[in-house]
């Protein structure tokens, strides 16, 4: 039963230490393969910029505890051996040498005032402030990560869309060659629907080329090493066709810039309650043992007390002012801090309707250019069947190729901008 008991947990075990390294394993032995929410999630998990923030929160902790082991116990000790050489002084005509001593001694302190209570509170806040900075942080990684892969998806529909019209004019220049072998056609026609294939064939190159710089880019954003494969799993229809291309929801007092300043109110008001507190009183103990031991020549009658107990009240008293002069720009701190929120509430809401607006343009260029690519497609497609039965002539046919070519352009821009536009009013609502 024990056997079986620990093959189960073995099991267990390894099941779920696989599905941790799921990602990392894929990373070692194959291309990674990504949905846009596992890209994000592989990228928070490897980014350098995140372990950075991580170790900041750790610093901040640990700055908390110092802050408060200042109002904890503090405990000294140390062994000392001194002697003068056995020094001597007469005394009432006697000759009177110094000890060799051994002290051992252990003291003990603690003390407490309201600028050390006030400073733990300090010290917390610093590890919020530490935790929003990780926040943006994460907030910038998942924009990077989701512009990369859909940069990629667009790179590689640009691919298809001049594919799908150099197969179709492939057929016209297949059968025009044909004809001009048995002098149907004329052999410049041929010639300049070549011309036409090879400007194709260039942008095909150019657009594998845009696929693999997406793709390194998508790799820097995950954080993955640089040789990484991956493998994309959206298709491009899936963002723009469906109702994830509307305008998102959300309110400018979520973005992180905001969260940031009112932390930074609380702060400041905290710094003031601290510049208060000077003018408080500070209660302090100690006390201290201190054992001699002599190795030689020891006096007829040691004076020395081996136990210290004092406790002490310090009360601030006068300061010329400077105390005071301490609180009023603490107190201005704060004035300026809600002054600086007040402000870049502002710019955020103007912000705000400006990437609305860029949103709004962008979606009506994206809808408008893709149905004038249909269009396009669709008159190019005739016009290669009026030209195969020989009633428009090869440069009407390359007029409405270069039609069709600055409308493609146009479809994969207004892609781009679309991406770009909803990518930032996300991360302005802090919600990607």
């Amino acid at each position: 039963m024990n056997l079986k008991r620990t093959l189960m947990l073995i099991f267990a075990a390894g099941v779920f230490s696989g599905a941790n390294a799921q990602i990392d394993s894929t990373a070692n032995q194959g291309p990674l393969i990504l949905t846009l929410d596992s890209a994000k999630t592989y990228a928070v998990q490897h980014s350098k910029t995140m372990r950075t923030a991580d170790l900041n929160i750790q610093k901040a902790e640990w700055a908390k505890w110092q802050a408060i082991s200042n109002m904890l116990l503090n405990v000294d000790g140390s062994l000392t051996w001194s002697t003068t050489f056995e020094h001597a002084m007469n005394f009432m005509g006697q000759d009177h040498k110094d000890p060799v001593t051994g002290t051992k001694s252990i003291s003990a302190s603690v003390a407490i005032n309201g600028q050390m209570v006030v400073g733990v509170q300090i010290a917390k806040m610093a590890i919020e402030m530490q935790q929003l900075a990780q926040s943006s942080s994460e907030n910038d990684v998942r924009a990077a990560a989701t512009t990369s892969y859909l940069s990629v998806l667009i790179a590689q529909e640009s691919k298809s869309v001049i594919e799908d019209s150099r197969k179709n004019l492939e057929k016209s220049y297949n059968n025009v060659v044909q004809l001009a072998k048995v002098g149907m056609a004329e052999q410049t026609d041929a010639d300049q629907l070549k011309v036409q294939l090879m400007v194709l064939d260039n942008n095909l190159r150019a657009a594998d080329r845009n696929i693999q710089l997406a793709k390194s880019a998508l790799v820097t954003a995950l954080g993955a090493p640089p040789a990484t494969e991956v493998e994309l799993t959206e298709s491009l229809d899936y963002f723009f066709e469906n109702e994830q291309i509307t305008e998102p929801s959300g309110n400018v007092e979520s973005n992180l810039s905001m969260q940031q300043l009112d932390m930074n109110i609380k702060l400041a008001e905290k710094q003031w309650t601290l510049s208060r507190w000077a003018y408080g009183p500070t209660l302090a103990m100690s006390y201290s043992f201190r054992g001699l031991h002599y190795f030689k020549n020891a006096p007829f009658i040691d004076m020395n007390s081996p136990h210290t107990l004092a406790v002490s009240l310090q009360v601030p008293i006068f300061s010329s002012g400077n105390r005071y002069a301490a609180c009023k720009q603490k107190k201005i701190d704060v004035d300026i801090a809600q002054t600086q929120r007040d402000q870049t509430l502002e710019q955020l809401q103007v912000q705000e309707i400006q990437l609305k607006y860029n949103l709004s343009n962008a979606i009506e260029t994206y809808n408008s250019s893709k149905e004038s690519l249909e269009l396009y497609q669709k008159i190019f497609k005739n016009s290669l069947q009026k030209f195969n039965v020989g009633t428009i002539s090869s440069n009407d046919l390359i007029t409405v190729n270069n039609n069709l070519l600055n409308a493609q352009s146009t479809y994969i821009q207004s892609l781009y901008s679309v991406m770009n536009a909803q990518t930032e009013l996300l991360k302005l609502y802090n919600n990607l």
